[in-house]
Formats: C-alpha cells, structure tokens, sequence
C-alpha cells in the first residue's frame, strides 16, 4: 500500500504537482519535517526544495542555521538519486556530507537545488552492472541559494548506490 502510494506521489511530483510527494516525505522522514522543506520540483535532471525562513530553522543570530541548509542540500540530492533509482531495487545510502557555507543568507526562504547529469547516471548504471560487488559510489553537489538569488552554501554529498538483491545482511 506505501509503495504504491509513494510511486504515485513520485509520478505526481514529475507532473509537476508535488503536494503529495510533500505530505509522504513529512510522514516518512521525521527528522526532516520541523524544517518544513517543501519540494518544488521533481524532474529528470534533478530536484528543488524549499528551506523556509522560520523560527525553527533560525540560528540565535536570526539567520537560517547552517543545519537546516547542510538538511536542505542533502534532502535534493537524495531526490535526485531518488528520481532516478527506485527505492524499491536500489538502497541509497548517503555516506558523507561536507558543505561550504558562502555567506548569510538574505531574510526569507532558501531553494537547494541538485541535479544528475546524463554522464553521471551512466557512470553509475555502468559501476553497477560492471562492479563484482554491484555498487555504485558517487558525488553530487546541492546549491543553496537565498530569495535573492545569491549562492548561500554548496553541499557535496556522497552516495552509495547498490541494488538489494546484492546487499547482504548480518554480520560482515
């Protein structure tokens, strides 16, 4: 029942219509939801998401806090590996996340933005099917930018990318 109705929500996100994607991800990723993020858009290329300017995600200077925009970054990464590789046949793991905070960001919300590019889905479809152990380990960056326009952070986000039925449980 989840799944199906995940699938759709993703189907209704890539539609443009991503309310439904907004009301799963606040029920399934509890760390996530007192930020508020609100996916904007869901394409091909990538993903977009809202960071609000709200008390919750200020730091004690009023500005948006280096957390929630490190969240942000990760949180339209994952979108982007997600778009592309179902949770159903591939467990994506982000295993490292170092991000370059640029400047505060100007009053009002933030969009953190990532995108896969053609060359690097093939890359990683080509790691996966060519690898003895089927895995995948990427990079992807995130931009955040202020409601100015102004680059605030760059995230550069690691993932692990390896298909389920190559994943081994138990101990090592």
């Amino acid at each position: 029942m989840m799944q199906s109705y995940f699938d759709w929500a993703i189907a209704q996100a890539k539609a443009g219509r991503p309310f439904w994607l907004n009301v799963f991800f606040r029920r399934a990723l509890p760390f996530n939801a007192p930020h508020g993020f609100r996916i904007v858009e869901l394409t091909a290329s990538g993903a977009k998401v809202q960071l609000p300017d709200r008390r919750k995600n200020r730091n004690h200077l009023k500005g948006i806090h280096a957390c929630a925009m490190a969240t942000a970054c990760e949180f339209s990464s994952g979108l982007g590996v997600l778009e592309r590789f179902n949770m159903k046949d591939y467990r994506l793991i982000m295993y490292r996340l170092e991000v370059d905070y640029h400047r505060r960001a100007a009053p009002g919300h933030c969009v953190a933005q990532a995108s896969i590019s053609a060359d690097l889905d093939a890359q990683i479809r080509s790691d996966l099917s060519e690898r003895d152990d089927k895995t995948s380990r990427f990079l992807m960056t995130s931009e955040l930018r202020d409601t100015a326009g102004e680059l605030v952070a760059t995230a550069t986000v690691h993932w692990h990318v390896k298909p389920w039925e190559a994943v081994r449980f138990g101990k090592n």
